[in-house]
């Protein structure tokens, strides 16, 4: 392939900036423009930071895009396939962008839809935006208000802990149909535990949410849950738009893809992270930072070799730790298995929370690291049969 290639890369975050960064450089030929509606980065792996009241630097996408790649801002708000056309609104008003390769990541958003009342009476930690004015109204409560999280995974347990860390005056409580210690190995658990009860945070386990009104959660089982106000933190879902053109999509509206990261049918179109459906190492790949970086880097590789002639070749990806902060002076590193199952060795308290610090940091980064054309960004693969031919221990290295 010698002409140019236009490449239009859909959404800003974790994914699509890591293969911004990269193609950038690794195909200079290529005429790229990244499309997002926020003309800022949005650090998600911070937002319950933002949510208690502190401060974020607010990074814009432009300072973290190399020079030569284009940014529009606009959303995409429909998708002709066979054309290989979007239709993008923006603030001068609609435009149409063409595109001989796209790259689909969008990313998800928390799911207000499914339960009655939470997109009128929660909020929910969508963007630093939302955060922000959560924020604000939180720094005000009175003393002795209800703060209800519904929602006991990463995004709940994180936002309980640094919000019952900064207002102790509050009283925080969690509900979720799991114990949140449960996804932890037991001396995991065993310190989150010690964690909420140090912070004074109640958790609701075992129960399911079927109702939200003004002022209370009302549960499967009848009772209901008083609060003062909700964070609605108990599942997120990806866009519309890929399912609305047509395209294969699960039930979390995720793009559904084959090992290379391409849409069946549609090898024009890949997609990386949140907004993608990838399996890897057994196991569906959990939405996260940790899963949308490595998928944006292989992007752009594939896009890459592709120009080069070369033949595809399949995602290979493998977890080793997860990271989750528990306030600023504690945290929690749990050592997993490739397929994300908790394993017995696990970090806490402030080294974790220094752990934890040093991976979020470690985002951006990379970006400006490949930004600049410093290949550094690195992740583990799975690994390989035994007497099967050696192969690199990172995807991403060449």
């Amino acid at each position: 392939m010698t002409d140019a290639r236009c490449v239009v890369i859909l959404g800003g975050g974790y994914a699509g900036l890591m293969t911004a960064a990269r193609l950038a450089q690794r195909q200079p030929a290529d005429r790229i423009t990244l499309v997002d509606a926020s003309p800022t980065f949005v650090e998600r792996i911070r937002l319950h930071q933002a949510m208690a009241g502190q401060r974020l630097r607010r990074r814009a996408l432009r300072a973290l895009l190399p020079k030569r790649v284009a940014f529009l801002q606009g959303r995409a708000v429909g998708w002709d396939v066979a054309g290989r056309r979007l239709s993008v609104d923006t603030h001068e008003g609609a435009r149409n962008v063409s595109y001989d390769r796209l790259v689909y990541a969008l990313g998800s958003t928390v799911d207000v839809t499914r339960v009655p009342g939470v997109s009128t009476h929660a909020r929910a930690l969508g963007g630093q935006e939302d955060a922000e004015r959560l924020g604000a109204v939180l720094v005000s409560l009175p003393a002795g208000k209800r703060v209800l999280v519904v929602g006991g995974g990463l995004t709940g347990i994180e936002a309980a802990a640094e919000l019952a860390e900064a207002r102790p005056d509050l009283r925080v409580e969690l509900a979720a149909p799991e114990p949140p210690a449960a996804a932890f190995a037991p001396a995991g658990a065993a310190h989150l535990e010690r964690v909420f009860a140090r912070l004074r945070v109640a958790v609701h386990a075992g129960v399911r949410v079927t109702a939200l009104d003004a002022g209370a959660a009302h549960l499967a089982d009848g009772r209901a849950l008083p609060f003062d106000v909700c964070l609605w933190a108990a599942g997120f879902v990806a866009p519309s738009l890929a399912a609305h053109a047509g395209l294969p999509v699960n039930a979390r509206g995720q793009l559904v893809v084959d090992a290379t990261l391409r849409v069946p049918g549609h090898p024009e179109i890949l997609a990386a992270g949140d907004a993608a459906a990838v399996s890897a190492a057994g196991a569906t790949l959990r939405m996260a930072c940790a899963t949308a970086m490595p998928m944006g880097t292989f992007v752009a590789d594939e896009l890459a070799r592709e120009r080069a002639g070369e033949a595809p070749r399949p995602f290979r990806f493998a977890y080793m730790i997860q990271c989750v902060s528990l306030g600023r002076r504690d945290g929690l590193v749990q050592r997993v298995g490739p397929d994300d199952r908790p394993l017995p060795k696990v970090w806490t308290g402030r080294r974790a929370a220094f752990i934890k610090e040093m991976v979020c940091r470690s985002t951006v980064l990379s970006i400006r690291a490949e930004r600049r054309g410093v290949r550094m960004y690195r992740w583990p693969a799975p690994p390989r049969p035994v007497g099967a031919a050696p192969v690199a221990g990172y995807v991403g290295a060449e």
